[in-house]
């Protein structure tokens, strides 16, 4: 999980969102916009096997940056507050990049020893491109669960208050909580007010490649899984399984189970009273 800023949030729940944009839609479920705006992924980040004719990036938006979308963390074995607010309250001395650096490691030590989770939800950029001119057909993506715990009553939800604002994305809803997720178009448009991804198939290539943004969330437990890219190419199909950049599963946590908090700019905590949407954790 990379940082994005100092800003951050703690949060809980378990549904799917994903957004994306092609030019090159396969399908009347598939409709695009105005193209994609992300270039073609790196050799360097790229995951995916010798064999399979598609590569991938992929990066979980650091749930701390509210300015992000970050919904905070859930502490399943909770800091005191004051312990907690020590930690949070660090980013105020940072100024240089090497005290950032060192602040994110601090923060990241301090929930592992606490077991933090992300909160409420996911958001995962994906990054799918081909690894040749010839066309390869997405034909889904899907959420592979791999555990299901129920809530501990005793948790924490922590989260740096502040928001920037929604951005634009098409939007799949996908309930966790239930034992086969299946992705359901909420809504999106571009910019321009053109509709972006509605649905699958979707063709890739080299050049001609594609960005998913994927908002998984739960309001009822503790939940680790994976993604799944079901493809197919020059007569031949395959799956490819995608997990975090440190080869983990992902993780997230409803904050429904326990106390939650803003942790505010005088260091001080505010009660969150507020609740998510258990069918959009961005609709208001």
């Amino acid at each position: 999980m990379k940082p994005h800023s100092t800003v951050a949030a703690l949060a809980l729940c378990a549904n799917l969102l994903l957004s994306g944009c092609s030019t090159n839609e396969c399908s009347g479920g598939s409709v695009c916009g105005a193209g994609n705006a992300v270039g073609p992924a790196s050799t360097a980040d790229s995951k995916a096997s010798d064999t399979a004719p598609l590569a991938f990036t992929v990066d979980e938006v650091n749930p701390w940056d509210s300015c992000d979308g970050g919904a905070g963390m859930v502490f399943l074995k909770p800091p005191a507050l004051d312990e907690a607010a020590a930690e949070l309250g660090r980013n105020k001395d940072v100024t240089t990049a090497e005290q950032s650096a060192a602040f994110w490691k601090r923060l990241e030590a301090f929930g592992s020893a606490h077991e933090a989770v992300t909160a409420d939800y996911a958001i995962i950029h994906l990054h799918v491109q081909g690894k040749s001119a010839r066309a390869v057909t997405v034909k889904n993506i899907t959420v592979e669960p791999q555990e299901t715990r129920p809530l501990p009553k005793s948790g924490l939800r922590l989260r740096y208050d502040g928001a920037c604002g929604d951005a634009n994305m098409s939007r799949f809803a996908a309930n966790l909580d239930k034992p086969k997720p299946t992705l359901e178009f909420k809504d999106g448009q571009s910019d321009a007010g053109t509709m972006r991804v509605r649905g699958f198939p979707v063709q890739v290539s080299e050049s001609d490649t594609e960005n998913f943004v994927i908002v998984a969330f739960t309001s009822a437990g503790v939940h680790r899984f994976t993604l799944s890219i079901e493809w197919s190419s020059g007569g031949v199909s395959g799956t490819t399984e995608v997990r975090r950049d440190d080869k983990k599963e992902f993780t997230v946590a409803s904050g429904n189970g326990g106390q939650q908090f803003f942790y505010e700019q005088d260091g001080t905590f505010q009660p969150i009273t507020t609740r998510m949407n258990p069918d959009d954790p961005f609709a208001h």
